[in-house]
C-alpha cells in the first residue's frame, strides 16, 4: 500500500494542473473573419469551490470562478471547445462561429458527477463541468456578473 501511494501520489499531484495559456492564438493571420465567444458561470453549488478552465485544442485561455464571465475573439469557423476543472478531463462542445457574431456558452457543473463523487475512482473520469451554447444573457443579467479580463 506504501508503495502505491508514493508512486501514485506524485502523479496525481503533477498532471492533475490545468494552466492558463498565455499565448494561445485564437485570432490568426489568415484572411478569416473573426467572431466571439462569450462564456459565462453563474453561481452554483456544485463544483462551486472549482475554477472551469475554457479552451480550444488543450490549450486553456479562460479561468472562471462563479458569478464570473468573459468575452475573446477568435477566428469564425468551426472549433471545439473544451471546459473542465484542474485534473478532471475535459467536456467538448461543436460550434460553428459565423464572422462578426457572438456565440453564448454557459459552463455548468456535470450533473453526472454528482452520483460519481460517491466513487472516487469514478469521479476522475467524469468532466466536471459541461458547455452548453445558449441565448445570450441580458445586460442586466451581465451586471449581477463579473467580467473577467483575459
Amino acid at each position: 500500500m506504501r508503495f502505491l501511494a508514493i508512486v501514485f501520489l506524485p502523479l496525481i499531484v503533477f498532471t492533475g494542473c490545468t494552466s492558463i495559456s498565455t499565448d494561445a492564438q485564437l485570432v490568426t493571420n489568415t484572411n478569416k473573419g473573426t467572431a466571439s465567444i462569450l462564456v459565462y458561470r453563474e453561481s452554483a453549488f456544485q463544483a462551486g469551490g472549482v475554477s472551469l478552465f475554457v479552451g480550444k485544442d488543450d490549450e486553456y485561455f479562460m479561468e472562471l470562478r462563479n458569478n464570473q464571465y468573459a468575452q475573446v475573439e477568435i477566428d469564425a469557423g468551426k472549433h471545439l471547445i473544451q471546459a473542465k476543472a484542474s485534473g478532471s478531463p475535459p467536456s467538448s462542445i461543436d460550434i460553428e462561429l459565423e464572422e462578426n457574431k457572438t456565440v453564448c456558452l454557459a459552463g455548468k457543473p456535470n450533473p453526472e458527477m454528482a452520483g460519481a463523487m460517491l466513487i472516487p475512482f469514478v469521479a476522475n473520469m467524469v468532466p466536471t463541468f459541461t458547455l452548453e451554447k445558449v441565448s445570450c444573457p441580458s445586460a442586466e443579467k451581465l451586471e449581477e456578473l463579473t467580467r473577467i479580463s483575459l
